[in-house]
């Protein structure tokens, strides 16, 4: 019969368990600590396994402590009916015991996850209490094995101490380095989410329809009452944004000169469909140019604008961009509209997470009775 990884895990720390209790009783140490400490690694090898909460795993590890010790004597209590060598009684018991608290808490973990199946993200927070509890057990063990040290004849209480520290060390930094993984692991998986969000979003702005049915009927109005050449550069404009859009889709980061030219473009299409009653200025640098941003950041916030405000001839929009340090912003004064327009914030959400993700750093945003300001850092 094959058997599982779980049950192969159960069994070498079985084994291990023997091997340990035997070999502390050959060089006249005490075992308790040591097999304490792989009893509750078994557990937290079994729960990681199982993808089990942080809860159950921390109160798992408490609860061998006891359990382990109260098994542990009763198993070697009936095993010492059969032989009273020490050499024997305590590897079997230990062994036993070992096989029994590892098959139990498979059990109640498989049970457990059915319906509590924690992200990675959230164990490596949890896992932060587990160090806590080992923590806390390796003072009250030690300080246990200090009390009653002049009971154990013929042991090497320095010595153990010395092992059992080192052992625990060891334990401690693999579950460490374990979070710390699990950390990373959880943040790469948000990345590939946000900047999936973020692609999906550039997604909708290429095909949304309100977009192309304006500019369909500005060009229209173009073939009909203007001279061929405005609807023709009308036209080419109009590729140009979705090349653009086409092009940055798979990239994270784009130049700001590449982003500015599309800019542009796209601020010259809103001023045929807005003749007048918008004024869109820049102000960036030479040096800055070779500086990125996040692809359609800049221009997302010009959409958000003229989305968010009135374009009237008495009252003009004027949207300001402009570049200075390490960062770009792009502000407009407020020019209130008679119907609030419907919003989800989804877009300037996407551009947060996005440099969150890719630098570490926030955008600033600046809501002003007259003006709204947004500072994006220049990667």
């Amino acid at each position: 019969m094959k058997i599982s990884k779980e049950g192969l895990i159960i069994h070498g720390f079985a084994l291990l368990h023997a091997a340990v209790a035997l070999g502390c009783r050959l060089g006249g140490l005490a075992d308790d600590m040591a097999l304490t400490l792989l009893s509750m690694l078994m557990v937290v090898v079994l729960c990681l396994r199982c993808r089990v909460s942080g809860f159950l795993m921390t109160v798992s590890v408490l609860a061998v402590n006891l359990v382990g010790v109260l098994l542990g004597r009763g198993t070697a209590w009936l095993i010492d009916s059969f032989t009273d060598s020490p050499l024997v009684i305590f590897p079997i018991s230990t062994f036993l015991s070992t096989e029994i608290i590892g098959w139990t808490m498979l059990l109640i973990a498989r049970r457990y996850a059915r319906k509590h199946t924690e992200a990675p993200e959230q164990m490596a927070s949890s896992l932060i209490w587990l160090l806590i509890a080992f923590v806390v057990i390796l003072v009250t063990r030690l300080a246990i094995l200090l009390l009653y040290s002049q009971s154990w004849e013929g042991r090497n209480t320095a010595v153990t101490i010395l092992l059992d520290y080192t052992l625990t060390l060891a334990v401690v930094v693999v579950l460490a380095d374990y979070a710390l993984r699990l950390q990373k692991r959880a943040l790469a998986a948000s990345e590939r989410a946000n900047l999936a969000q973020f692609r999906y979003h550039k997604l909708k702005q290429q095909v949304n329809p309100h977009f192309l049915f304006n500019s369909l009927n500005v060009l229209d109005f173009l073939i009909q009452e203007q001279p061929r050449e405005d609807a023709s550069r009308y036209t080419h404009k109009l590729a140009e944004i979705y090349r653009y859009m086409i092009k940055s889709e798979d990239e994270t980061t784009v130049r700001l000169r590449d982003e500015m030219e599309f800019v542009t473009q796209y601020a010259d299409l809103l001023k045929v469909r807005f003749p007048e009653g918008l004024e869109v200025m820049s102000d960036i640098p030479e040096e800055l140019m070779s500086r990125s941003v996040v692809p359609c950041s800049v221009q997302l916030l010009i959409e958000n604008a003229t989305k968010h405000n009135a374009v009237r001839a008495d009252n003009p929009l004027r949207i300001s961009i402009c570049a200075a340090g390490d960062s770009v912003t792009v502000s407009n004064n407020r020019v209130p509209r008679l119907t609030k327009p419907a919003s989800t914030g989804l877009g300037l959400q996407y551009i947060r997470q996005q440099y969150q993700d890719l630098s570490g750093k926030c955008i600033s945003i600046l809501d002003g009775d007259t003006t709204y300001t947004v500072i994006l850092p220049l990667l």
